[in-house]
């Protein structure tokens, strides 16, 4: 497959066949994305493989997305945090980079996968994974064979706006209602106060409506 046509058709996808990516086809696709840039070269990234069910239901039940449980295997992205350039959270975006490059290669490979940043609050992740302070557990990424028949297509950019400029920003104004914003604000505030909640597993069958199904 070449890079274009890798970036026209991978696709978020949170379904997958039952059947796990074998280790050695994961730690290659690991690997191979540590070839990603990294601030200051300095390639600190660790990932957790997790493959027991009664992991990706903990994830599920402290406030993660609703599909989890059924993913055959995720992976739990890590990156060291000792940086001296904290207002740019550097070490954010060089786990990003990773991530992409994963799942494209994933994709080369006819595996799906769905970068996932709905998670339990990060200090609840350290300790129940084991993660040293020294590293910031970054995003998790499900991933699995893609179901037979299941089709990608390259995403739709017609109509898009406008995203490029030179120079300095020159886009134009946005505008947005009222309605919507104070609709925002209540999804973040609902959303702080959900994971205030210690026994938040209670409330799953509540919070499943507001969450993504494709």
């Amino acid at each position: 497959m070449e890079l274009i046509e890798a970036l026209r058709t991978r696709r978020t996808v949170r379904a997958y066949q039952e059947q796990p990516v074998p280790d050695s086809m994961v730690e290659y696709l690991l690997h191979e994305a540590t070839r990603a840039p990294s601030a200051c070269n300095i390639r600190g990234w660790r990932f957790i493989v997790i493959r027991r069910k009664e992991q990706l239901r903990w994830l599920y039940e402290n406030g993660s997305a609703s599909f989890i449980p059924e993913a055959p295997q995720a992976v739990l992205v890590c990156y060291d945090n000792r940086t001296e350039n904290s207002a740019w959270n550097d070490f954010e975006q060089s786990a990003a980079a990773a991530i992409t490059c994963f799942q494209l290669l994933a994709h080369e490979q006819g595996i799906g996968s769905c970068w996932i940043c709905h998670l339990p609050p990060r200090d609840e992740v350290r300790r129940h994974f084991g993660i040293a302070t020294d590293y910031t557990p970054t995003a998790l990424v499900t991933f699995g064979y893609y179901r037979t028949g299941q089709v990608t297509s390259p995403r739709d950019l017609s109509g898009e706006v406008r995203r490029v400029a030179y120079e300095q920003w020159d886009f134009e104004p946005e505008m947005r209602d009222t309605a919507s914003g104070l609709a925002f604000l209540a999804r973040k505030t609902a959303r702080f106060l959900y994971y205030l909640m210690p026994k938040r597993a209670w409330l799953r069958r509540y919070a499943l409506k507001y969450e993504k199904k494709f």
